[in-house]
């Protein structure tokens, strides 16, 4: 998951005049938080209580990149 997170990143910043990327993943999903993190995202917020899954009230998480801080090797992952 790792590699094609780093891959879209990749190509949304060669492509695409943006600045920002961000992901929204619930916080107890701590496989794709450990995703992001790895592919080089970084927490910027837990959103307290903020969607309802499954009639269950749910925390959630901000994980962004910006163009000038990601460096991106897609060969030689883990």
């Amino acid at each position: 998951m790792t590699k094609a997170i780093k891959l879209i990143t990749e190509y949304l910043f060669d492509n695409f005049d943006i600045i920002r990327i961000y992901a929204e993943p619930f916080s107890k999903n701590t496989g794709s938080r450990r995703a992001l993190e790895k592919a080089g995202y970084r927490l910027e917020a837990l959103l307290r209580s903020n969607v309802i899954k499954n009639n269950e009230i749910l925390d959630s998480c901000i994980y962004a990149i910006l163009r000038n801080e990601h460096n991106l090797k897609v060969d030689g992952l883990d």
